[in-house]
């Protein structure tokens, strides 16, 4: 396979985002909104390492768009005095959006942003996914496990409207548990491959993409590594933003010498050169996760016309040209991946250039920001309305 390549980070991350209210667009409305989210968005340049970047900006434009001062403070900052009173609609996720629980006006809208699974599902499955690979390997890497260790009880059952990245089983899931609208809402990308040309018969690799952020153990990397062991006969390209050491170890024989079947890269731009290269020469992309929502790690690649591979807990929708494992283990896997390959050269243009299409359309910053005016637009009325 050539020699392993571990990319460091040339571009460096953004710097810590202040501890701060911030007042985005400084108007004179007669209404605000306070947006309890990631706020590094409105202070630093985009890195073009994550899609919520173009997310944070989405959800402050359609709120100014419908007349609300937009005031933002960081999810989990504990150190901020907000006067919770002062707010038309609270919109967001994390302490703060939390805390607006404990201010005595109840009749003050909150709508809760999921971005991934209800809580009580992401935790048991992040808990599934450290048993497994302890099961696995005997080495138990809590830290690597995605669970929630601050759970938001208000946000989870007492918001008056939930909007959340998710379909299928995650979204369905998310609706049985609550009482009150939950709106699907679909992530964006941040569109890095979306002008690749169509990929080709003639260009058809056995290149697989698993392209993700940290905790790696609920995300299944450990069950694609296994996959990779097995199958010499093809190439896998990991890139990750950061590795647990005695993760890495662990699978030393992979991702440690050279000359393997996995090309391991770390905390590059979506947008580098390198990422490029990897998505040119890919042809499919895996998610094997035990928990998400709308994976931009997915979807992403997507974009380039990977035909994808994942879990039915990644939220993604029923189409044609996505590939559900019917569960979570190396042999589950090996089954999906052995259908991808067996589809004729045809079928695989078509699915490639269906993907490619479906992504531009339904996951472009534009058709997210339309959806989510839409989603307000019809239901904060109502929930004004009910809470009066």
């Amino acid at each position: 396979m050539g020699l392993r390549r571990i990319i460091k980070n040339r571009f460096g991350k953004h710097t810590d985002a202040k501890k701060e209210i911030i007042n985005v667009y400084h108007t004179s409305h007669n209404r605000h909104v306070l947006i309890s989210y990631i706020v590094y968005p409105f202070q630093s340049a985009n890195q073009f390492t994550h899609q919520n970047y173009i997310t944070a900006h989405i959800a402050a434009e359609c709120f100014s768009a419908l007349g609300y001062n937009v005031d933002v403070v960081d999810y989990m900052d504990q150190n901020l005095v907000i006067d919770y009173g002062k707010y038309s609609v609270i919109f967001g996720l994390g302490y703060n959006f939390e805390q607006s629980f404990y201010h005595p006006d109840r009749s003050i809208p909150r709508i809760h942003f999921v971005t991934g699974a209800h809580e009580d599902l992401h935790n048991k499955m992040s808990l599934a996914s450290m048993e497994d690979f302890y099961q696995l390997s005997g080495l138990w890497l809590a830290n690597e496990a995605n669970v929630m260790k601050n759970i938001c009880y208000y946000s989870n059952f007492s918001a008056d409207l939930d909007i959340i990245f998710a379909h299928g089983l995650v979204l369905n899931d998310y609706r049985a548990r609550v009482k009150n609208p939950v709106c699907s809402l679909n992530n964006n990308v941040l569109n890095a491959f979306e002008g690749f040309k169509p990929k080709s018969k003639e260009g058809r690799t056995s290149n697989f993409l698993f392209l993700s952020g940290a905790k790696l153990i609920t995300k299944g990397l450990f069950i694609l590594l296994e996959v990779a062991r097995l199958r010499q006969d093809l190439n896998f390209y990991i890139v990750v933003q950061q590795m647990d050491e005695s993760f890495e170890r662990y699978y030393q024989d992979l991702l440690l010498q050279e000359g393997t079947n996995v090309r391991l890269y770390k905390n590059i731009r979506m947008d580098s050169e390198e990422m490029k290269g990897i998505v040119e020469a890919c042809t499919y992309c895996v998610a094997p996760s035990y928990i998400d929502g709308l994976p931009g790690g997915t979807i992403e690649p997507m974009a380039g016309g990977l035909i994808p591979i994942v879990s039915k807990y990644c939220g993604l929708p029923a189409e044609r040209f996505i590939f559900e494992m019917e569960g979570l283990s190396p042999e589950v896997l090996n089954e999906t991946i052995n259908q991808v390959l067996a589809l004729d050269d045809d079928t695989y243009m078509e699915y490639s250039n269906a993907v490619k299409e479906y992504t531009r359309a339904n996951f472009s910053g534009d058709h997210m920001k339309k959806e989510l005016m839409s989603i307000l637009t019809s239901e904060l009325s109502g929930v004004l309305n009910y809470r009066k």
